[in-house]
């Protein structure tokens, strides 16, 4: 084993020389070259490994094994979950452009997925007075629902818009069955979006609904914004939807239930796009893709966050610090039996590496 590289000098560069270490590097582009690359990584004993993986969470924020999950599916030849399945089968959720989002260099973001796919998840993350949120839902019959008074007070983009451009679709329910194309408010309203959002650098946008992939079928117009995708299946989606839409009372729950079935029907037909849409970022240099969080993808970034720890002890050759996370381990009773299991186990095999 060669010598430790110092934090400041860590880079793919310097890491490429290195026989004992194995990368993958998110700039592999096909899937050979991704299997021949984490291939090099198994052949390594553990301790090269272990090293590999601290090098790589330096670089690309995560170890070698899951860089390797996260391109498997990035640049697979052709689907692994055919398009009629993903109306059963839930994907990753998607961001594209996510850092450019986060740093300010894009203002303005679009988050899309089927209807009751929990899309308010994926910008949980982002509150404050330099965000402005905006549901397309509330673009409909926006007058049965919100003054202009308290439409400002939701944000400015919405204001600007109905006291603009789009002062004709500030109207009740009554007054949009007057017209005869019941999506052109949202089109008018995210290309308003896109302008206003160009011409406010300051702040952050971001624009929540189905209606952006349903209206526009050409996902590459939305390529210079940051676009986040739920990828929770149609099917778990509208239950989610009619769960929460339900009342108490068995009747409405019975009336919800025969809705469903007419409903996922007519959403499926109409959805076609979100899988363009998908299937179009999804292979993007700039998209970055995350298991849905659930009980066990949470379990597991606890386990992997404890084992990175391990790793960048036992690169420093620090078994005090291996030994307090064992101790650690056992001591906590807020832990799940399996994630301390794995830990002090893990921490067992580290300090026998060290030796």
């Amino acid at each position: 084993m060669e010598s430790l590289i110092p934090d400041a000098d860590i880079s793919l560069k310097a890491i490429q020389k290195r026989s004992d270490i194995a990368l993958i590097s998110d700039d592999v582009s096909t899937r050979e070259e991704l299997i021949e690359a984490f291939m090099k990584y198994l052949k390594l004993n553990r301790k090269q490994r272990r090293f590999s993986d601290y090098y790589s969470e330096k670089i690309f924020g995560c170890n070698v094994t899951d860089m390797f999950l996260n391109l498997s599916y990035r640049y697979r030849l052709e689907s692994p979950i055919p398009v009629n399945e993903t109306l059963f089968v839930s994907e990753p959720d998607l961001y594209y452009n996510k850092k450019a989002f986060d740093s300010g260099e894009v203002n303005l973001c679009f988050v899309i997925g089927y209807s009751g796919s929990g899309k308010s998840v994926l910008t949980k993350e982002y509150e404050g007075s330099n965000i402005e949120k905006v549901s397309l839902d509330d673009l409909v019959s926006p007058k049965d629902h919100y003054t202009l008074e308290e439409l400002k007070k939701q944000g400015d983009l919405l204001y600007s818009f109905f006291t603009r451009s789009g002062a004709k679709y500030y109207i009740s329910r009554d007054e949009r069955d007057l017209f005869a194309d019941h999506s052109e408010v949202f089109v008018k309203f995210i290309r308003f979006a896109c302008k206003y959002a160009a011409y406010h650098k300051d702040k952050k946008y971001i624009l929540e609904g189905i209606w952006t992939y349903l209206f526009f079928d050409d996902p590459s117009r939305f390529s210079r914004y940051a676009v986040y995708m739920k990828g929770t299946s149609l099917i778990k989606s509208k239950f989610r939807r009619m769960i929460r839409e339900s009342s108490n009372t068995p009747l409405e729950s019975w009336y919800r239930l025969v809705d469903f079935g007419v409903y996922a029907a007519d959403t499926t037909f109409y959805d076609i796009n979100l899988d363009k849409w998908r299937r179009y970022y999804e292979k993007k240099p700039e998209t970055v893709l995350k298991e849905e969080e659930n009980y066990f993808t949470l379990l597991r970034a606890g386990i992997m966050a404890k084992i990175n720890s391990i790793n960048e002890c036992f690169v420093h050759g620090d078994e005090k610090g291996i030994r307090n996370i064992m101790k650690n381990a056992q001591a906590s009773k807020g832990m799940d039996i399996t994630e301390k299991t794995i830990v002090i186990e893990e921490c067992k095999r580290a300090i026998s590496d060290l030796k």
